[in-house]
């Protein structure tokens, strides 16, 4: 039987030419070079070029550079990945051809098999006269062949001459079949056939069997020259891959190594004079020139330099309001030592900065408000908040000068920052007020209590009968007498709300008490104003002070009736919200113009008519009334619309609610 054969060249020439692998491989490594002599000869750092005879310096950004150093290598790097790649896809390819051909010699090699074990089970038939079992074998073992030869047909779709080959073999088998499924026919008995007819048959047989013998060698021989080639190939670009992973690596580290080294020679000496110039700021230390160029570390050097020059100006400015600052700015560390102080602390208390530096707050401080000065700066220490505080400092002539301390406490320079103000004069100016308010209360209403007490006497007839023009002008004398003794208790009130010294006597009390004591201290004016007072009832128990209680209703009811037209009617409503409860007392008169509802409760602040005339009262009483409700843990307020009336409420809490401060 004749074999085939095909040579390496022809092999190749139908799987991958070897010359267009050469020409990319060679392409990708020009394409490196060129990319990376580009890199070099552009001047992607700092490089100088030659331009009518002058040496001329181009400069990139400090970002163009960074970007070029990172760039040249990640390309480079692609255009290895991409080579790799074609090299990793053809050794795949080869890998495939390589296997396809050896499935297709041991598909052919199983044919044989096949042929062979169809023709086999006929003779076994015809000596054992089985014939069912072995007619049904041979139609297996014929479908087996059929099965296989289309499991051929698709592996050699893509080899053009493979396929001609095969479909060659095929139609010899399909004849040797024929000739096979005959000669079963015979020995069924479906077609009796003469001895002379049986040995033709064998002979054809015979001679079908000998062609499918040598197609069937043919196909192998040629799939084999396929496979050698396609292994050979294989190990070709695997040795292929291994030398391109050693050339990249190798040139990806050398032109990153060479890339890294021309930025570091063009940025490392500009950052160094960066860095030494922070330095020389940071120690106060005039500057170096500014680096010439116009990428990024230029322009910040220049920026630097700018800064400086602010920072210069701005610590000139910075010394010059502390130098020229009436207020002492001093520090204190965290034992007590004063640590710096700006001129203000000679004029203020005789102690030049470089002599109070160094001194204990205890040796300036009042020895009295010592413990007090100490517990407030311990205060801020531990809390962290700023705060203030009053002592009186003894200056180095003698004399006691009251400050207001305005303490900070930093934790990072673990010192206490100061700044002193001198309210001497404003304490000065409080202790003439309080004189004045205790002239006033021991000077004026003692003789005015007294002089009430007369005319009282003189309208009762004690002193003899008055005609009604002389009990008219004691009613009026009398009138008079009343509102000046009311502004003189309202501004002890205030002066004692200043100082804190409200003082206060708690007890349960029933607001339906405070209520009824209230309505029947305003009756009188009621009545004169004609005004009705209409009272909601109530049983509510409240931790508060009963005289304060009736004091703020009374004023509340008074300026009720006193902004209420003539036959008006002012309602008193309690009512409870949550945990506390509310009273309001509610007029139909002039209201509050818009805007004055924030400032009504100020000291001296009051409503005006519609007619820009003010109405009579000191101003004190809403202002004492705020007070006396806050100390009892309540607040106040009032809703009012101009024309429509107003409504002002207080609240007070439970009995079950503590009070804040109880006096």
């Amino acid at each position: 039987m004749d074999t085939i054969s095909i040579s390496t060249t022809e092999a190749t020439s139908m799987l991958v030419p070897r010359g267009i692998v050469r020409h990319w491989l060679l392409s990708c490594a020009g394409a490196q070079a060129l990319l990376f002599w580009s890199v070099i000869e552009s001047g992607c750092l700092a490089q100088f070029r030659r331009e009518s005879g002058h040496v001329m310096r181009i400069s990139l950004k400090l970002s163009q550079q960074g970007l070029i150093l990172v760039g040249v290598p990640i390309g480079l790097m692609l255009v290895f990945l991409v080579s790799l790649f074609l090299l990793l896809w053809k050794v795949e390819q080869q890998a495939k051809e390589a296997d396809r051909s050896k499935t297709i010699i041991a598909r052919a090699n199983s044919l044989v098999k096949e042929y062979y074990d169809a023709a086999s089970q006929l003779l076994i038939s015809k000596y054992r006269r089985d014939e069912k079992t072995h007619s049904r074998r041979l139609a297996e073992g014929l479908a087996q062949t059929k099965k296989s030869f289309s499991e051929l047909r698709d592996l050699l779709k893509d080899d053009p001459k493979g396929y001609e080959m095969l479909l060659d073999l095929e139609a010899s088998a399909t004849l040797g079949m024929g000739l096979l499924q005959r000669f079963e026919s015979h020995l069924r008995g479906a077609e009796p056939l003469s001895r002379l007819e049986i040995g033709v048959l064998y002979l054809k047989f015979d001679a079908a069997g000998a062609d499918f013998a040598e197609r069937l060698q043919r196909l192998i021989d040629y799939e084999t020259a396929l496979h050698r080639v396609s292994t050979a190939e294989e190990e070709r670009f695997r040795a292929l891959v291994k030398t391109w992973i050693i050339a990249g690596a190798i040139s990806a580290v050398a032109i990153g190594t060479i890339l890294a080294l021309l930025f570091i020679r063009n940025t490392t000496s500009r950052l160094a004079v960066l860095m030494d110039n922070t330095t020389r700021l940071s120690q106060k230390q005039p500057l170096l020139p500014v680096i010439g160029g116009d990428d990024e570390i230029a322009r910040l050097d220049s920026y630097f330099h700018k800064m400086a020059e602010e920072l210069e100006e701005a610590a000139r400015k910075e010394r010059a309001i502390l130098d020229n600052a009436v207020d002492v700015i001093c520090s204190i560390n965290a034992d007590g030592y004063f640590t710096a102080a700006n001129p203000a602390s000679l004029h203020a208390w005789g102690y030049a900065p470089g002599k109070l530096v160094g001194m204990h707050y205890c040796d300036v401080i009042a020895r009295d408000d010592v413990p007090k000065f100490r517990e407030a700066l311990e205060q801020i220490r531990r809390d962290k908040i700023p705060a203030t505080v009053e002592s009186r400092v003894l200056a180095l002539d003698g004399n006691e000068v009251h400050m207001l301390w305005s303490v900070r406490w930093s934790e990072s320079e673990q010192s206490l920052f100061c700044v002193a103000h001198d309210i001497s004069d404003r304490k000065e100016v409080e202790q003439m007020k309080q004189d004045f308010v205790a002239m006033v209360s021991h000077e004026l209403r003692t003789p005015l209590t007294s002089l009430q007490a007369t005319l009282t006497f003189l309208l009762e007839g004690l002193y003899g009968t008055l005609s009604e023009s002389g009990q008219k002008r004691v009613k009026g004398a009398e009138s008079g007498i009343a509102r000046l003794i009311n502004l003189i208790n309202d501004l002890l009130d205030i002066e004692k709300m200043e100082a804190g010294k409200l003082s206060m006597k708690w007890s349960d009390v029933n607001l339906a008490d405070v209520i009824e004591r209230s309505v029947e201290a305003v009756e009188g004016f009621a009545e004169q104003q004609q005004v009705t007072l209409k009272v909601e009832k109530q049983d509510v128990l409240v931790r508060a002070d009963a005289d304060r209680m009736v004091q703020v209703l009374v004023n509340l009811l008074s300026n009720a009736i006193k902004f209420s037209e003539d036959g008006g009617q002012v309602e008193i409503k309690i009512s409870d919200h949550n945990e506390s409860f509310e009273v309001q007392v509610i007029d139909h008169g002039i209201g509050i113009p818009e805007g004055y509802e924030k400032t009504i409760f100020d000291k001296y602040g009051q409503a005006h008519a519609p007619a820009g005339k003010r109405r009579r009262g000191t101003g004190l009483g809403l202002p004492i009334c705020k007070a006396i409700i806050e100390q009892h843990g309540g607040t106040i307020g009032v809703t009012s619309t101009e024309g429509g009336g107003s409504t002002f409420w207080f609240r007070l809490p439970h009995v079950s609610v503590p009070v804040a401060a109880e006096s």
